[in-house]
């Protein structure tokens, strides 16, 4: 490796997950091959030292400064246990913010607020660019300790960033993420190719096939399907690597990435609902008591999740038996505020009222503050959201062709290190070859590193919607509205019939996109008299044949892009040669929209998306 030059790029990846975070780096020498599987130094990056693993939990705390500004003051299990540790007087310069990341998956504006632990609300940029303040911190740390005698320039035009995301997320989820990595002035402009998307089946992927490289061959042309059950959402691709003399050339993504938001969180909502039920409270009261006693929820949400990850599910049975300490903090709440004083009464209630549940009844250990829970039961708390999973699983296998062809599965994410989950699945999608990464919690970021490297390597992808222009076209009374017709006059001696505002499809869900080669499509003027080109760009997840019916832009499912307008320019040139030019481009993971004026290349604009109409 030679280590003169100073104009090294550095790759960061984050891996912003639900529970947890983490970060890792790497130098990208450009005078080496582009071989995504050469020996190459991955930097984890330690987050926080409070922390054993190098993923920490996704919390951060923000302190109010003099001058009454909110910086980030911690970040990961340090932010929780000062949190938690703080003192009543103390927590009026402090907000504290945990699992939010899901608020992306979930929302629809760009304008996203959600609450602090004490209830306060926020901008989702100003806490997520705290975040991102927090990690290039330590970025530049890990960078400085690497190697004192390497000259590495650390700035906007030197660092290619890489964040990972769900490939089953919306263009408004990166929009906002975008936004608030711009805020915390890791990129010279929003819009900078210094931050790139990385779907995390991808990163899983190339993270295994960096693990096999030695044994490569074996899954040349195969069919793969990546399972990421991250603690949020799961996440399921499937592809096919071409590999060319023990190296991989390229992957194919081979169908729409599936899943759905019933990961690890799931599962915890699922001990949430026995909770609430065991103190028999309504919706409003449990949202109170998560509201006036947030650290007491917070100090039963870590009891439980040390108890989901060191349970052996899978050999439950109704003899065993867990306990769950009550924080006395809660008790001191419910007891105060609710009245609820005698845990013995409420556990010979709540088994009372679920006698015909079929299973165990719980205990209380009044000297302990424990809440006593038999195996049969938690096992039961897996049981909904695995079902769900199952259930679209078949579904699935059902509908799909090309996904009944999958030959191999590879395990990542939080809920693969479960045994009970990975035979759930395994029992649903039958005989295949399976594997797990070696590392689950760590491969997405090793992934992401290698992906900012060389982010061609997944060359084909599939379109997750239909995209199109307005148009007007000539009228055919078999597929047009006829309420849509007008006649167009030229010269006032003939004329035509058009339909206004129909939906020309370019690209249909589902067809492959190249992440190398744009879509273009070239159109010319209607008129001589023809000022502008107003070109709105349609999207919809319909799917239909546009020589049987027509859809149009105010159709039902259809959303509204933005528009580009372009000046056409005075010219002696016949209509036939006054080209314009539409071209989508599907690089990495984000789509962007050109038009250009083919005569004069240097006419053209870019597509601002307008998200406020691409709202579902």
């Amino acid at each position: 490796m030679n280590n003169s030059n100073n104009n090294k790029k550095i790759i960061c990846a984050i891996d912003f997950g639900t529970s947890r975070t983490g970060a890792a780096w790497m130098i990208s020498i450009d005078n080496i091959s582009k071989n995504l599987f050469y020996p190459c130094d991955v930097n984890k990056i330690k987050l926080d030292p409070k922390d054993q693993n190098f993923k920490t939990t996704t919390a951060i705390l923000f302190k109010k400064t003099n001058s009454n500004k909110w910086e980030p003051f911690l970040f990961g299990k340090s932010a929780e246990s000062k949190y938690l540790n703080m003192e009543p007087k103390e927590m009026k310069n402090y907000q504290f913010f945990k699992y939010f990341k899901m608020k992306l998956y979930e929302n629809n504006s760009l304008n996203l607020k959600i609450q602090s632990c004490s209830g306060e609300e926020w901008e989702f940029t100003q806490v997520l660019s705290g975040v991102f303040k927090f990690i290039n911190q330590k970025f530049v740390e890990s960078v400085k300790k690497y190697n004192p005698k390497i000259n590495l320039s650390i700035n906007n035009d030197t660092t290619q960033w890489v964040l990972t995301v769900p490939a089953i997320w919306e263009d408004i989820g990166k929009e906002i993420m975008r936004r608030a990595f711009h805020q915390a002035g890791l990129i010279s402009s929003k819009n900078s190719p210094n931050l790139l998307f990385c779907f995390e089946p991808e990163a899983a992927a190339i993270d295994f096939f960096q693990d096999q490289r030695n044994q490569l061959s074996q899954f040349n042309n195969k069919k793969l399907l990546v399972f990421d059950a991250g603690d949020g959402t799961i996440d399921i691709t499937l592809m096919k690597p071409t590999i060319v003399k023990n190296e991989i050339k390229e992957f194919e993504i081979l169908m729409i990435p599936k899943g759905g938001d019933f990961g690890s969180i799931y599962i915890d909502q699922e001990f949430q609902k026995f909770f609430q039920s065991f103190l028999n409270l309504n919706d409003n009261q449990f949202n109170t008591l998560k509201n006036e006693c947030p650290k007491g929820f917070l100090k039963l949400s870590n009891e439980w999740e040390s108890l989901k990850m060191e349970i052996q599910i899978e050999e439950m049975t109704v003899n065993d038996s867990h306990v769950i300490e009550i924080p006395r903090i809660m008790v001191k709440y419910l007891s105060k505020k609710l009245q609820i004083k005698d845990f013995e009464a409420l556990i010979d209630q709540f088994n009372q009222r679920n006698h015909n549940s079929g299973l165990s009844e719980i205990e209380w250990d009044d000297d302990e503050d424990y809440l006593v829970i038999s195996g049969d039961r938690i096992k039961s708390l897996f049981k909904k959201p695995i079902q769900k999973l199952r259930n679209y699983l078949n579904n699935l296998k059902q509908t799909s062709e090309i996904f009944k062809q999958t030959q191999i599965v590879l395990f990542t994410g939080e809920l693969s290190n479960f045994d009970y989950f990975r035979k759930s699945v395994q029992k649903q999608l039958g005989n295949n070859q399976y594997f797990k990464s070696p590392y689950p919690d760590m491969s997405i970021i090793i992934g992401a590193v290698l992906f900012g490297h060389s982010p061609n390597i997944v060359s084909i992808r599939r379109s997750q919607f239909t995209y199109g222009i307005v148009a007007c076209i000539m009228y055919n009374s078999r597929i047009h509205d006829q309420k849509r017709k007008v006649t167009m006059r030229i010269n006032n001696n003939r004329s035509y019939e058009i339909c206004q505002n129909v939906f020309q499809p370019y690209i249909f869900k589902g067809d492959k996109i190249s992440s190398r080669q744009p879509e273009i499509q070239v159109y010319t003027p209607n008129t001589e008299e023809q000022k502008e080109w107003i070109v709105e760009i349609l999207r919809t997840d319909q799917k239909w044949d546009p020589n049987k019916k027509s859809l149009y832009s105010d159709s039902r499912g259809v959303q509204t892009m933005g528009s580009i307008i372009i000046p056409v320019p005075k010219s002696n040139l016949p209509l036939n040669k006054q080209k314009m030019e539409v071209s989508f481009h599907f690089a990495t993971t984000e789509i962007k929209i050109f038009m250009k004026y083919l005569p004069n290349p240097m006419i053209n604009k870019q597509l601002t998306l307008d998200y406020d109409q691409m709202k579902n």
